[in-house]
């Protein structure tokens, strides 16, 4: 998204929102865009890399199973900044998500639903910068949980590792002629940067992967001068 759109959207929710009493969590996220030094090195900022498994992939009618995440600070990975939980979908899941994931419902059962892990996890989040991959999908789940709980949507930066990779990886393409789309693939830019894929398709496994993905791409940026956030943004903000 375009950052001018961004803070100017921000601005009237605060404006509108400004009268209410807004809990912690809420009136943090509210300013979660005021940190951002543009034109600092991008790995200045801390990022939240997520990955959601979820019962299907329909984001309107599918729920989620579990909740993956690390936490980037200075560029690296925090191994003892994560968050990792099941959630109990409240519903069936299909035998083809369970061949996916490998989550079946004995997994689940004494889970909590995922409306009180996304308490948990939006209060992980903060106003860090949030990464995933194909983030629309997450970010819309996430959403609908943020707007019950706050009554608006996310105001987190949110990164898109798919936009990244085209335009770092991919060669102009505007009328879909070359199909290159498929190299951005998780488990294709796994074997581009020699990644091992530790338990593919878990929501902290995917997570994982991603952020070591991101690493690469925040490096190869600032080996061609564009490492600060502002150069990240321009490939990388999540398309609306």
């Amino acid at each position: 998204m375009n950052w001018g759109l961004a803070r100017l959207r921000n601005k009237v929710l605060q404006l509108r929102l400004g009268g209410r009493s807004l809990d912690p969590l809420a009136r943090e996220n509210l300013h979660a865009l005021e940190g951002l030094r543009l034109d600092s090195p991008a790995r200045e900022h801390n990022f939240v890399v997520m990955d959601l498994e979820t019962t299907g992939l329909d984001p309107t009618r599918d729920r989620v199973v579990s909740v993956g995440a690390f936490r980037l600070v200075q560029g690296r990975v925090r191994l003892g900044e994560v968050f990792s939980e099941l959630c109990n979908p409240g519903r069936d899941i299909p035998v083809e998500s369970i061949k996916v994931h490998a989550i079946v419902p004995d997994m689940i059962k004494d889970a909590r639903p995922a409306w009180e892990v996304f308490e948990d996890f939006l209060a992980f989040i903060g106003t860090d910068i949030l990464v995933a991959h194909y983030a629309a999908f997450d970010i819309y789940i996430l959403n609908l949980a943020m707007k019950a709980r706050t009554g608006f949507g996310l105001q987190n930066l949110v990164l898109d590792t798919v936009e990244m990779c085209r335009a770092l990886l991919l060669r102009p393409d505007p009328y879909g002629v070359y199909g290159d789309f498929r190299k951005c693939g998780l488990d294709q830019l796994a074997e581009e940067y020699g990644l091992e894929v530790p338990e593919r398709h878990t929501a902290l496994g995917d997570a994982m992967t991603t952020a070591l993905i991101f690493q690469r791409f925040l490096q190869r940026m600032e080996q061609d001068g564009e490492g600060s956030l502002r150069d990240l943004m321009r490939i990388g903000s999540m398309s609306f």
